[in-house]
Formats: structure tokens, sequence, C-alpha cells
């Protein structure tokens, strides 16, 4: 064999190898700018690039469509992966055409200019036709008009496109975004879809133009942009475990290996820490001298690091190196704790849950979210099946729980011996707009034990369901929220003859006086002083709640300025968070019980909160069903 005839079977081999090894081509062909504005070798893949890789690779591998939503830190270079495998589809393959879509014209540019640096470094034997369009876009084809027909080239195509130039209907006309009705996408990436305009139409108008077919890819990618938007909900669709949602990719901010500062010269002996280290990490001091292990137990006694800090060297591994540039960053780049969170997250809800001014304590939250406890589905029955629901009274009070991927009931903690509870209850209307909730407090404990939130359930169900919790949980106080349609929840309540149900004091008009009604009656007086209660219970450790939704709610509890008041961020919920907020508020009114159990009675009034003037409303126990079933007629 020739030396020539060598050479092409070597470069033969090699050319098959970078069409179907993307990750050797990328190192052998692909240039970028790096930080320090200078042409660098693509290089081997980040830690977190892999992560991405890996499951492009294997859509690729099976024959399916790849669909993935990336939530990240800042700096990981994941557009310059994504622009990687956008470049090599459209240089290896006919007819391809890619759609890159950027939140601003400023990214739009600097995307655009990545692709621009791939192709203007490649070697000559990887290097397809191009002509290049003054509208940022790439054509892989003849150049050359008169030859064009004979020999076309690729015909694939790399267009890139700013989401705000395309904030006009995207499905229909061409319009701003270039996308009609018939186009076709064969590879769509979407960055920083957190922070588009209009994000669903437009993202959803591109998505439409992508086939599931094999080979085909869209990807969106963003950092967090708060509980709410496209890029928000399709997480959490993907992580739902929905099937027909994308594949999620977290990557927090410590996996990234630059991430980290060591300290200088501490392995030598003698070395003294500068002026400047010691203001900006007063609180090492003592530590600094030492060659610091990975584990807090080594070194916890030493460090004066807070409880956030130990939450992730216990959870997550992190070194000393790396809370260093943690502290830093927040000093010098973020130059915000909150902001650090949004832009470099440990963890998803971290990310999300940092926007908007916070009513509590949401550092102390998510490091209580990180110690939540593990929770058992299931419901509550009877097991001599004689559980009905009439007028009078319930005709069994031995309730079991009984596990089941479908029940009803979300159970952290089973009831105990001698413990007594309080259980609060969010009223819904149960037609899909607002949920119905009940959160079960440990009185003796102080800690949240159960819940169910539930958007299907309607009040006369709610009402069911809070009997049988009552009595499976020691024959706990019942309080249920008054107000709409929680008038046919107490209702029915007083009727079956609950023995612990929490009245509270209204001002009857027409009577001029006040009178006992049951359940607890939300309004702008009783709203923020229950806020409040628990603010301060949270700010004390007054409480545990191991129960993530609670916590999950109250990190999107936050002041609104225009209504000048607590509310939760749009897209988001606090239905679980007030039934919670209402049954620590009642364990705090209503005394502990004696050790005796009450016997079964005609309901009475065994807590009153303290007296609220309210607008005159018939009192539950002197409405008949039909008087209920007319209110909501």
């Amino acid at each position: 064999m020739s030396q020539d005839e060598s050479y092409q079977q070597e470069l033969m081999r090699h050319m098959e190898r970078c069409l179907v090894d993307r990750r050797y081509y990328f190192a052998s062909h692909l240039n970028v700018i790096n930080e320090q504005g200078k042409l660098a070798a693509f290089g081997k893949l980040f830690p977190t690039q892999a992560k991405v890789q890996d499951i492009i690779d294997s859509d690729l591998a099976a024959g399916r469509p790849s669909r993935i939503i990336i939530l990240k830190a800042r700096r990981h270079r994941i557009s310059t992966l994504m622009a990687a495998n956008i470049f090599h589809a459209c240089t290896f393959n006919e007819n391809r055409r890619a759609y890159i879509v950027a939140h601003d014209v400023d990214t739009t540019d600097t995307l655009f200019r990545m692709h621009k640096v791939f192709y203007e470094n490649l070697d000559e034997m990887v290097v397809p036709m191009v002509r290049f369009s003054n509208r940022k876009e790439l054509l892989f084809e003849n150049p050359d008009s008169e030859s064009r027909r004979m020999n076309p080239g690729l015909r694939s195509s790399i267009t890139v496109r700013s989401a705000s130039s395309g904030a006009k209907r995207v499905s229909g006309d061409q319009g701003a975004a270039g996308v009609g009705r018939g186009d076709r996408i064969d590879i769509l990436h979407g960055s920083e879809v957190a922070f588009w305009p209009n994000g669903q139409e437009i993202f959803t108008g591109f998505a439409q133009a992508v086939p599931e077919e094999a080979g085909t890819m869209v990807a969106m990618e963003s950092t967090a942009n708060g509980m709410a938007g496209h890029f928000y909900h399709e997480w959490l669709r993907a992580t739902s475990g929905d099937a027909d949602a994308y594949t999620p990719v977290f990557i927090p901010w410590y996996e990234h290996p630059q991430y980290t500062a060591t300290f200088v010269g501490r392995n030598r002996p003698e070395w003294t820490p500068t002026e400047d280290e010691f203001s900006m990490f007063s609180d090492w001091k003592d530590s600094l001298l030492l060659d610091h292990g990975p584990t807090i137990d080594k070194l916890g006694s030493r460090l004066d690091i807070d409880d956030e800090e130990e939450m992730l060297v216990r959870r997550f591994d992190i070194n000393w190196d790396q809370l260093k540039w943690r502290r830093w960053c927040i000093r010098y780049r973020t130059r915000n704790a909150e902001v650090f969170h949004v832009e470099y997250p440990s963890f998803p809800e971290e990310a999300f849950a940092s926007s908007g001014v916070p009513r509590f304590n949401n550092e102390k939250i998510r490091v209580w979210v990180n110690g939540c406890r593990m929770s058992t589905r299931g419901s509550l029955a009877c097991p001599d099946d004689d559980w009905a629901w009439n007028d009078t009274a319930w005709k069994s009070t031995d309730v079991i729980f009984e596990p089941s991927s479908k029940g009803w009931l979300e159970m952290s903690e089973p009831p105990s011996k001698g413990h007594q509870y309080v259980i609060g209850a969010d009223v819904g209307h149960g037609i899909g707009k607002d949920a119905s909730a009940l959160s079960v407090f440990d009185r003796t404990a102080k800690r949240f034990v159960a819940y169910m939130r539930d958007s299907s359930v309607k009040p006369d169900k709610l009402a069911e369901r809070l009997v049988q919790s009552a009595w499976f949980y020691n024959e706990a106080y019942i309080v249920p929220e008054f107000n709409g349609p929680g008038v046919l929840t107490c209702h029915l309540i007083v009727q079956s003859g609950y023995p612990r149900l929490y009245y509270s004091q209204r001002f009857n008009t027409a009577l001029q006086k006040w009178t006992d009604s049951p359940g607890f009656t939300t309004d702008q007086k009783t709203r923020g002083r229950i806020i409040d209660l628990f603010d301060v219970a949270i700010e004390n450790d007054a409480i545990e709640i191991p129960i993530k939704p609670i916590l999950d709610e109250a990190l999107t509890f936050v002041l609104d300025e225009r209504k000048n008041r607590a509310d939760h961020l749009p897209g988001c919920n606090d239905d679980l968070l007030f039934a919670s907020m209402i049954a620590h508020f009642v364990d705090g009114q209503v005394p502990m019980m004696a050790e005796e159990k009450p016997e079964r009675r005609d309901p009475i009034s065994w807590g009153h909160g303290p007296p609220i003037a309210d607008d005159v409303i018939p009192s539950a126990d002197a409405l008949t069903r039909e008087d209920i079933e007319m209110m909501f007629m």
C-alpha cells in the first residue's frame, strides 16, 4: 500500500469517527474564543457538559428524538456545547435546519460569532461549502450561483434569532421570527428561555415546527427567573414524571471545576494570611493554616460556618475551597446571597424560589428543605367497611391508613400515642382553579406530620376527609376555613357530630351580638396575624416543617408591594401554606386537652379565637343542607 493510500484510509477512518463520535470531533476540529479573548481548542468537556452530552448521545444511539430542559448555574458553557452539537449536525448531514433563539440581541451576536469561529478555523478536510447571510444565518451550500445547481452542497442552515424579535406570533405568517406555519426545523436550541417575553407563545411556535423524528432535537436551557413563566412550568412537568415532558438536567454551581478558591500558600507552615484575606474571611482565621478536609465533622468546631454552609457540606460534600469561592462570589460578584441562589443554585428549588422579597426566612427554609422526611402516600379507611357519611354521625371511628400510590393523604409521621393534633384546612371549590388543602400539626411535638392538597376535592368531600383524618390523629381539632366554600364544609362537620370542631367568635350585625361560628374566618386582620405568628415560629425554631410541599409554598410567599401584603408568586400556590398557618395559629389559641378523650356528643365550642368583627353570615348550625346547596348554585 502506497503512502498516499495509507493516508487516505487513515483520513477515512478519522472522518467516520468524527461522524459518529461528536466528542472526538469537538476536540479534534473545533475552536472557541476563551475567557481571555484568545483562540483555543474546544478541548475536553466539562463534567457538567458531559451530563448533557450523555443524553444527546443516548437519544441519537436509540434513534429517538432528543428533548431536553436544562436548569443551570452560570458559566457552565452549555450554550457552547449546544452550538457544537448543532454545528456538527449541520456540517455532516444534508438538509438540516437549525434554529438558535436567545433572549436578547446581544446574546444572538455572541452565539452567531461562535459558529463563525467554528467555521473559520476548521481543518480543510472537514470544511463544507458555505455562504453567509446578513440575517445571522450560515447556509452550507455552494456560494457560486452558477455551479450551485450541479453541486449544491449540504443545503443545511444555522439561523440565530432573538426571542424579543420574535415576540409576534410565530406559528402563523412569517412574522418577525421568520418561521412560517409550514416550515420545518430539525434542531431548536432555546437559550435563557426563562427570560423570553411571551415565552410560552414564542417557544411553542418554534417547537411545533420540529417533527417527532429520530435525529431531531429540542433543547431549552436557562438560569431561573422565578416560579412563573413557560420555563418554570416546563421544568415542573419534566420533574413530575410526565411521560411527554422533556428530560430534565440540573447543573449546580459546585460541579463547575473552576468554582474553587485555593488558600494561597497554605501548605507552607510559616505562611500567614494577608490582611485582605482576613478581612474577607474573618471567621475563618483560626482554620486558615490548616489543611482543610472535605467533612464538616473534622473541623466543624473550629469553623464559624452558618447553617446553609453546613447543609452544603453535609449534603453535597462541598469542600472548604469551594465554600471560600462561594463567599467570594457573594461578596464581590453577585453582592447578594439571594442573587447567588438564583444564578448559582445548589438545588432546583433554590434557583426558582429566590424571586421577590421573601416573607419568611428563606435561608432557614432552604436548609429545612434538605432535611425533609420521606412521606408515605395512602388513604384512610375503615376495616369493617362500614364507613358512611350521613346527616347525623359517622358509623365508625376505627380508622386505618392504607398505603397506596393513588391515595389522597401524604403522611410523614403516623399518630403517636399520647400526642394531640390540630388539622387546618383551606377550602377550595374543587373545580381546578384552587385547591383544597389540609395540614396536620402535632401539638405535642410542634411538628407538621401529614397533608393533602387536591384541586379536585369539593367542599363536601373535604369535610369527609377532615373528619377521617381527625379520628385517625387521636381525635384532633379540626379547623376549616369558614370563608366561601368553607361554609359548606363547616356545616357538614357540624352535622356529623364530630366532637372537636374549632369555633371562633363572629359579630352578628343582625343580632348585634357576638356568636360562635364553626371554623376559622380569614380576613385582612386574621390573615396578617397568622402570617406574623408563623414567621416568628420559623425564626425562633419553635416549629418543625419536615414536609417539602409546605416549605415550597413558603419559599414562594413574598411581599407584594402593589397589594401591600404578602402573597404567592404568579403561577404558584399557597393553599397548603395557609392550612398550615391556620393549624399553627389555633394551636396557640386552644389549651391542650386533658388525657381523657371526650365522649361523642353534640358539637360545642371547644376553642374560641379572639372576637373579630365581620359582616353577618348565618351561623352554620342554623343552616339546612338545602340552604347550603343554594349558596353554590
